[in-house]
């Protein structure tokens, strides 16, 4: 005969039962369960978000100015120290369930909204770093655009006072010129000489008259004034074409400086699209995303990044209270009942039949123990 062998494989099962009916035994003795596996990955969710936590904290101290080793300990302590803080958060959010006391568990909560308020903070200064590179770009790109168009408000001023003086220097120039022509008619219209009569008396008593002939006196005034207009319109000429030279400079600059604004402009708007707070305010406040205000980029990331913040911060502590699992002893079965007279009357045919079954088995047993043992019943058994 072949006795079977149990496989190993039954060995192994019968520990794991074992095993099994051990932790049941103890939970069902403490009254809760713990999921390992919940706890590992709460453990695991702090680890990252304190990786994190570091990892920024060491960015935004070495892009200090002089930043060496020294400043990175300095700009991580503190991040550290509220790293341990947060780890607490686990065994705390664990507490808040296991715990038997309300006084603990009351502390143990607080410890908890300690922790996730800890956390919160720390992970709203990566939200802030997330969405600053983009905020910063664009307002870089904001102020450059601003200083170009301030540049070609002076310039436009500059360009109607060049207008403005160009246009008086021609005004001046033209009256000179008029000034000019006019006199030089009236010199025209001058004799170079005059004649004159001289009248000498002589020695007799007697008048002699004699015609004489001299330069104009007012030839010389005039030719003064006139050249003194020569230069008037000479320097008022001057002064038009330096006055048209500055405004065609002007003008130039004018043309450059519009297309630098158009330049900044389209990198302006590039900044823009690149950024996700403004294509997230541009679908919830119904507008161009040039057309945001600060207030309402600051209000959105405000939610964008405090919510998460604290949604991040809670979900450790949500994995670890749910891992905890209640456990209750089974009640214990209460016997049924059945009053005498409905057993009487339920049970007492089948109790009959039964007494009166064993009393024919017994008679019947007894009849034939006592024929085997009579001389004929013994004569009858031997062979002839």
């Amino acid at each position: 005969m072949t006795i079977p062998v149990r496989p190993p494989a039954d060995i192994h099962v019968t520990r794991a039962q074992q095993s099994a009916a051990a932790r049941l035994e103890r939970d069902l003795a403490r009254g809760y369960s713990i999921n390992v596996k919940q706890v590992l990955l709460a453990f695991a969710v702090e680890f990252v978000i304190i990786g994190l936590i570091l990892a920024n904290q060491s960015a935004i101290a070495a892009e200090l100015p002089n930043s060496n080793w020294l400043s990175i300990i300095k700009g991580t302590s503190l991040p550290l120290a509220l790293a341990m803080a947060e780890l607490a958060r686990v065994p705390l959010a664990i507490a808040v369930r296991t715990q038997p006391s309300w006084n603990i568990k009351i502390v143990a909560v607080a410890g908890v909204i300690a922790a996730v308020v800890v956390t919160s903070v720390n992970l709203s200064l990566i939200g802030w770093n997330t969405y600053d590179p983009r905020l910063e770009e664009v307002n870089q790109k904001h102020v450059e655009l601003l200083k170009l168009q301030d540049q070609k408000t002076i310039l436009s001023n500059q360009v109607i006072e060049a207008t403005n003086a160009m246009q008086q220097k021609g005004t001046d120039r033209e009256s000179a010129f008029e000034k000019q022509s006019r006199l030089q008619l009236t010199l025209n219209a001058q004799q170079n000489v005059i004649g004159g009569q001289v009248t000498t008396t002589n020695l007799d008593g007697t008048r002699n008259i004699k015609a004489v002939f001299r330069e104009n006196p007012a030839l010389p005034q005039l030719k003064k004034e006139l050249a003194e207009l020569k230069l008037q319109v000479e320097a008022a000429e001057g002064a038009l074409k330096h006055a048209e030279t500055q405004r065609a400079t002007y003008n130039a600059n004018a043309h450059q400086l519009d297309e630098k604004i158009n330049m900044a402009e389209t990198q302006y708007r590039e900044a823009i699209n690149h950024s996700q707070l403004h294509s997230y305010a541009s679908m919830l406040f119904g507008k161009d995303p040039s057309m945001l205000s600060d207030g309402e980029i600051k209000t959105l990331e405000r939610y964008l990044i405090w919510v998460p913040a604290i949604a991040a911060a809670l979900s450790s502590t949500l994995i670890a209270m749910t891992a905890v699992r209640r456990r209750r002893l089974p009640k214990p079965q209460r016997a049924a009942i059945i009053p005498d007279d409905a057993a009487k009357y339920l049970f007492g045919p089948i109790v009959t039949a039964i007494r009166q079954a064993a009393d024919d088995a017994v008679a019947a047993t007894m009849n034939v123990h006592a024929k085997a043992a009579s001389p004929q019943g013994t004569a009858k058994t031997q062979p002839s």
